[in-house]
Order: C-alpha cells, then sequence, then structure tokens
C-alpha cells in the first residue's frame, strides 16, 4: 500500500475526520498515522488503537503493511 491508499481508507473509516499518513521508511509497508476523529469518542488509547489495527486486518498479516505507528485524537474545530 502506499501513502495515498492508506490514507483513502481511513478518510473511508473516520468520515469527517483529520488525517496524516508518513512513509516512515520509503518501502512501503512503515507507517505513521495521525487520526483525530469524533468516533474514538469515549475509547481507551488500547480501543483506539484496536480500532484503526482492524482497519488494516489483512494487509498487517500478510505483512503488506508490516509497522503501523497510531496517533489519535479526538477531532475539535481545530482539526
Amino acid at each position: 500500500m502506499n501513502p495515498e491508499q492508506i490514507k483513502k481508507r481511513l478518510q473511508e473509516n473516520y468520515p469527517e475526520s483529520h488525517v496524516d499518513v508518513t512513509d516512515l521508511t520509503g518501502t512501503h509497508d512503515h507507517y505513521s498515522v495521525y487520526i483525530a476523529s469524533d468516533v474514538f469518542s469515549g475509547m481507551s488509547r488500547i480501543q483506539r488503537h484496536k480500532h484503526v489495527m482492524a482497519v488494516f486486518d489483512a494487509e498487517l498479516k500478510t505483512g503488506e503493511v508490516h509497522a503501523l505507528t497510531i496517533q489519535t485524537d479526538l477531532k475539535t474545530k481545530e482539526s
């Protein structure tokens, strides 16, 4: 997957969110993602990360996405 595909998938799963994706190594399998979404309201940090990891479950299992660093936040007016 490339960064645009990662971002598109996240935007599809977290509508009206703010998403940033960074390819950490240039190899298209190590990513850092930042997502600010109201979907995370009431979730613990672990629940938020599991929620995001589930979006890429197939790719993580096959190794297409090897590493995913996740930062989540609640969406605010500034996000």
